[in-house]
């Protein structure tokens, strides 16, 4: 097979591992249409099927953690082959799949991303604490991989690590948790209702699951996860008083122990 034969067959059996063409485009941030001009054989203006090129080759290898010019080899006698796992794509049965992680020594992998460590930097789950990002105390090395391996898929220079007080967002976070928040600007109007975001409100660091209502009322909803409502109660604002809190991002993940 030539060269765009063989990177079409890999495609395809990438492919495989994935419910839909659009899961797996979105996870090598590459246009769907493209992908699918290349599996379906689509001619392109020059009379001749769409082939994948060396870009898109070596950024789908990248993205998959796959070795370099994995894309270029015939794999269809390889059995040993282990594509990696996404842990965001829903099985098509009912089995059970053991994710393929393939540990290495610290020296054979240097695509390694240091995320900043904020030691001093708590988020309260209940009335708030003082603190916001200051300076870095430390830093967290880890691989890529394993953060699209936790379904963290955002650009890793946009998180921070904090850590968190109270027990008004248990059982999702518990004191003194690690959590990794993604601090991309936060634009209010499209905020992703039900999930955690990390703000300032009154000069005190908050954290809360925001519920925002779209009907005439206009309001927003500051939910605590803990069931204990006589404690922590929800708390009901204003699309204006949303717009008045600082956020500094949203909760990605959080460790908790068992």
């Amino acid at each position: 097979m030539d060269i765009s034969a063989i990177r079409k067959a890999n495609l395809i059996k990438l492919l495989e591992k994935y419910s839909t063409q659009k899961e797996f485009a979105e996870l090598v941030d590459t246009p769907t249409s493209y992908i699918t001009q290349i599996t379906q054989g689509t001619l392109g203006k020059n009379g001749k099927p769409v082939s994948l090129g060396n870009t898109v080759a070596r950024r789908i290898e990248k993205m998959l953690n796959l070795e370099h010019g994995f894309m270029d080899v015939d794999h269809s006698t390889d059995h040993n082959n282990i594509v990696p796992f996404n842990p965001q794509v829903n099985p098509k049965s009912d089995d059970l799949r053991i994710s393929p992680v393939e540990f290495k020594s610290s020296f054979e992998n240097k695509n390694t991303i240091k995320i900043p460590v904020h030691k001093n930097v708590r988020a309260s789950c209940g009335d708030g604490v003082a603190n916001f990002l200051e300076d870095v105390t430390d830093y967290l090395e880890v691989d890529p991989n394993f953060l699209r391996l936790m379904g963290i898929n955002i650009k890793p220079e946009r998180l921070r690590i904090i850590y968190s007080t109270e027990y008004s967002m248990w059982p999702t976070v518990v004191p003194d948790s690690p959590l990794f928040v993604d601090t991309t600007p936060v634009d209010t109007s499209a905020m992703i209702s039900g999930d955690v975001y990390v703000f300032m409100h009154n000069s005190l660091l908050r954290m809360k699951r925001v519920f925002i209502s779209y009907g005439d009322e206009k309001t927003v909803r500051l939910q605590s996860d803990n069931p204990d409502k006589k404690k922590y109660p929800d708390e009901i604002i204003t699309r204006e008083q949303l717009n008045e809190l600082v956020f500094l991002g949203r909760l990605e993940l959080s460790l908790v122990k068992p």
